[in-house]
């Protein structure tokens, strides 16, 4: 590449994330724009991805949608051997004259996504999940009563 700017765009699917191997997304649609900055000596990456990606809810297990817009930099110096200095930073062989992005793009999505993936609430204030589930899942949780022998030891006191 010749010193100055340089624009791509991707669209990304499903297959990007299934041949990463990555669990978490069942299905996207996202547009990743990178505009790379080459430098004598570096190169410096500024990705944008919008868009959204499917994944399942933690509590109902159906599929939901969460919105996904990233702004991150990554720079790629040039060095004797490669090796990542930073979370953001990486040195490569100056002879090397392809970089793969495809893990960075991974990360960047992956990381953006919330801890806890559930549907929020619907307008009337009931849960988003999927019904039948929440209802098999509250039968399953009722409180069986307890065996009398395990309820005298609740009064044991120590001191």
């Amino acid at each position: 590449l010749s010193v100055g700017n340089h624009s791509y765009n991707w669209e990304i699917h499903k297959k990007f994330f299934e041949a990463l191997e990555n669990a978490d997304i069942e299905d996207s649609n996202l547009i990743v724009d990178l505009i790379l900055e080459k430098q004598e000596r570096m190169m410096i990456l500024n990705f944008v991805i919008k868009g959204d990606v499917k994944v399942l809810c933690d509590r109902c297990l159906d599929v939901l949608s969460l919105p996904v817009e990233i702004d991150e930099k990554y720079y790629i110096k040039f060095g004797p051997e490669k090796k990542e200095e930073s979370e953001n930073v990486m040195v490569i062989p100056e002879s090397e004259y392809q970089v793969d992005i495809s893990l960075l793009i991974n990360e960047y999505v992956t990381l953006s996504l919330p801890i806890r993936k559930v549907h929020a609430e619907n307008e009337d204030g009931s849960g988003g999940c999927n019904p039948e589930v929440m209802k098999k899942l509250a039968e399953l949780s009722e409180t069986k009563p307890m065996d009398p022998r395990w309820e005298k030891l609740r009064n044991i006191k120590f001191d």
